[in-house]
């Protein structure tokens, strides 16, 4: 029967065990037998239990009937017309049980046993069928019961009651109460009650009870119950929102792995482990990228086939038109077609994203936009970004030059502010210090001004005794009263281009030419390695990818690469070259059995030797990469060694 769990059960023994105690507190106290010490009335009462525990039903029946009559106004009296009713209730005698718990509450009102009273005539109502009786009974009861234990089962029973008639919002919302007032030993009873209810909720009860529940967890089961009904009714987007919404909001719930299963299982329609799709621009103004990134796609799919024997694998590229629209129906399509993994985009990255973690697929991005893999759990991303350059440079500077001491110059535009705050966490985190920060105008000509600042002959500067304050930034106490003041050893900036061109020679100008100077991949071109080469003697700079590098893959890389297309290839063609060579690799090994474990193995990948540079992702997805870092040297650029 469905009352009958374990803290139901476990209410009559405590009942006996109370009247027990009850009816000998005085008993001890004395220092003659208990037979001789007990008054009379307590003496039937024992001796109707004795009767009971050694099944002599209607002798103990007799006996608290015999007390009742004899002592009506006993403090036993109540407990005895307890046990009549529950004997009755025992043996189906529905009516005499009634009538002997309702004389609990009629004739003992203030007795600690009118609760239990209460309690076992709504288990009556319930045993007999009367579930609308068992409703009304439990309205009129006040939620003060003591024990708490008879405040759950009366929500318990009134649960069953309208689940028995058919009313399972109301028992949903019964057994929701019941949980909230268990305790937490017995509370797994009750649990398995409410989820087996739950689970049997149709969408629209669901939504009703979900507009009238509250409580985080509570509204967790409805949740996950809602993702189920809307699959069955054929809304898997819905659902699988809905399971993503879940996860994401729910980073702990009794049923966050049943929602994880559940979220697998709508995304496996049509997997298959052997089929790569590639999401890329081929129109639009993306398209150049879309077509570099395929050739180093198809170049990794030659070469990894070859190589593995992969021929039955298959390449699938969809073309997002540089539009989000087109990118999103791209992303249902490679779906469709059983796609394990997705390559790309390297353009209108978020409606893409958006649509992989919604259908549970992993994507690999290529894009260096910030934030991008915090889409959710299947979002990975393989670029060059602003915080792995800095990272890259400032361990450098620190681990194998050992410099500590640092200025910025930036250009006050967002790509200048960016970087500049990332250097200056990077560099507080290794424990150096930052000890000059300087903007400029982007369109400046004329750097001479912000050079003076960060070497202090900008400033004024006081007089021994003078105690008027200087200003700008902080001078070393054996400053003298003119001259520069070196107290770095290299100088970071953000910038390319034709601001480069005219910082660098300035910088040489101002007797700054001995000191390093950092920089990011924008210092990775043609022009300024031909126009200021003379300039670039101690400068340091990532480079996504080098194809004069050393390394033995990038040169079989780039000579492959030549043969196939006759050019050499740049950064977009070899991240394109990695990602794919990753995956491929990975589908190859595994032989993964769903999207889910495709991804578990991508964050599992460890230092894999790619062309632009050795690739792990974080427990983000974010790509973790050891960039190769170049120098200038005699009108060119070379590798630094590390």
């Amino acid at each position: 029967m469905a009352t009958e769990i374990a803290f139901m059960k476990r209410g009559g023994r405590v009942l006996c065990l109370a009247v027990c105690l009850f009816c000998f507190a005085g008993c001890g106290q004395k220092g003659v037998r208990p037979e001789m010490a007990l008054p009379a009335d307590e003496q039937l009462f024992v001796r109707a239990e004795e009767a009971f525990s050694a099944h002599h039903v209607d002798q103990a029946l007799a006996l608290y009937g015999e007390l009742v009559n004899r002592f009506p106004e006993s403090h036993v009296a109540a407990a005895a017309l307890l046990k009549q009713g529950m004997i009755y209730g025992s043996m189906k005698a529905f009516s005499d049980a009634e009538a002997a718990l309702a004389r609990v509450s009629s004739e003992y009102p203030k007795s600690p046993f009118v609760s239990v009273a209460l309690v076992e005539s709504l288990n009556l109502s319930y045993r007999m069928g009367d579930f609308i009786g068992v409703i009304r009974k439990g309205v009129q009861i006040p939620d003060t019961l003591s024990p708490p234990d008879y405040r759950v089962r009366k929500y318990a029973i009134m649960g069953d009651a309208y689940l028995a008639l058919g009313d399972r919002v109301d028992a949903v919302g019964a057994y929701f109460t019941a949980c909230d007032m268990v305790l937490p030993s017995e509370r797994r009873s009750v649990v398995a009650r409410l989820r087996k209810t739950v689970v049997g909720l149709t969408l629209a009860e669901t939504q009703e009870m979900l507009s009238r529940t509250h409580g985080k967890e509570k509204r967790g089961y409805l949740l996950l119950q809602r993702m189920k009904a809307l699959a069955e009714g054929g809304q898997v987007d819905e659902a699988l929102q809905g399971a993503n919404d879940f996860l994401s909001l729910y980073l702990e719930h009794p049923v966050r792995e049943e929602a994880v299963a559940f979220r697998e299982l709508l995304s496996q329609s049509h997997f298959n482990p052997k089929v790569l799709g590639c999401l890329l621009p081929f129109t639009g103004r993306y398209a150049d990228y879309g077509r570099q990134a395929k050739e180093g796609i198809e170049l990794a799919f030659q070469t990894v086939a070859a190589s593995r024997g992969l021929d039955d694998f298959q390449l699938i590229f969809r073309d997002t038109g540089s539009d989000d629209e087109m990118t999103r129906q791209a992303v249902r399509e490679l779906v469709e077609v059983g796609a394990s993994t997705i390559l790309g985009p390297v353009g209108n990255v978020e409606a893409a994203t958006a649509e992989a973690q919604l259908r549970g697929v992993p994507m690999i991005a290529m894009t260096g936009k910030e934030g991008i893999t915090a889409s959710g759990d299947f979002i990975f991303r393989n670029f060059l970004t602003p915080r792995m350059q800095v990272r890259s440079v400032v361990s450098y500077a620190f681990q194998v030059l050992g410099i500590n001491d640092f200025v910025i110059l930036y250009p006050d535009e967002p790509y200048g502010r960016e970087f500049m705050h990332l250097f200056w966490d990077e560099v507080a985190r290794y424990g150096g210090e930052v000890r000059g920060v300087e903007a400029y105008d982007a369109k400046t000509v004329d750097f001479s001004s912000v050079i003076k600042k960060v070497t202090g002959l900008w400033y004024n500067r006081p007089v021994t005794g003078d105690e008027t304050p200087s200003w700008g930034r902080t001078l070393a106490e054996w400053s003298e009263a003119s001259g520069a003041v070196v107290d770095f050893e290299a100088i970071f900036i953000p910038d390319g281009g034709k601001n480069l061109e005219l910082i660098l020679p300035q910088l040489d100008f101002h007797d700054l030419g001995g000191v390093y100077t950092l920089g990011t991949n924008l210092w990775h071109n043609a022009a300024l390695r031909k126009d200021v080469s003379g300039h670039l003697g101690h400068s340091i700079f990532p480079g996504g990818f080098f194809a004069r590098s050393r390394a033995p893959q990038v040169q079989q890389f780039v000579k492959a690469f030549r043969d196939a297309y006759g050019r050499t290839p740049d950064y977009i063609e070899a991240v394109a070259f990695d990602s794919a060579s990753l995956v491929l690799g990975l589908l190859a090994d595994k032989a993964p059995a769903t999207r889910g474990a495709v991804r578990d193995a991508l964050l599992a990948v460890n230092a894999f030797p790619g062309v632009t540079g050795s690739t792990s992702f974080d427990a983000t997805g974010d790509a973790d990469k050891t960039l190769t870092l170049l120098k200038g040297q005699k009108r060119r650029f070379v590798e630094v060694p590390r």
